[in-house]
């Protein structure tokens, strides 16, 4: 399918919100602009015990988390995530610079060992984000008929 380039995914539904617990100032407002900037439906999340609430509501969603949160709140959130709503999709974001120490390489690899559906590593690439939601969402479309794609 050729899609213009400059097409948007547009939420119409806020029964499939992104959920952002993202910890980092820079992280958490380039995430914010770029959601505003193309229409999605997003609310930040301040701890993981308003996430889980948030999920609970859910029948799918995205979760945007970042390497700091995970670290300050443990990696115990990805299985906390899945109990409250299987159908949501994890995404992390990390920095480059943590695969230079050893601690971050081995909480990303956990991620990925938990079930997390990706993992994106600064510098957030536009197209990146963007591509990793729509797939995400595509699938949504197929078997819950609650987004649309301009």
């Amino acid at each position: 399918m050729n899609e213009p380039k400059n097409s948007k995914i547009i939420s119409k539904s806020k029964h499939f919100p992104i959920l952002l617990m993202v910890s980092n100032d820079l992280t958490r407002d380039y995430l914010l602009d770029l959601l505003k900037e193309n229409d999605f439906y997003h609310i930040m999340m301040r701890n993981p015990s308003e996430l889980l609430q948030a999920l609970r509501e859910q029948n799918i969603a995205i979760v945007f988390v970042d390497c700091e949160a995970v670290t300050g709140y443990g990696a115990g959130i990805y299985a906390k995530v899945k109990v409250a709503c299987p159908s949501c999709r994890v995404i992390l974001f990390g920095d480059r610079a943590h695969l230079r120490n050893k601690s971050h390489r081995d909480l990303i690899k956990e991620a990925m060992d938990m079930g997390v559906y990706a993992c994106i590593l600064a510098p957030y690439e536009e197209w990146e984000v963007l591509s990793m939601v729509r797939h995400i969402f595509t699938k949504g479309n197929a078997k819950h008929n609650k987004i649309t794609l301009k």
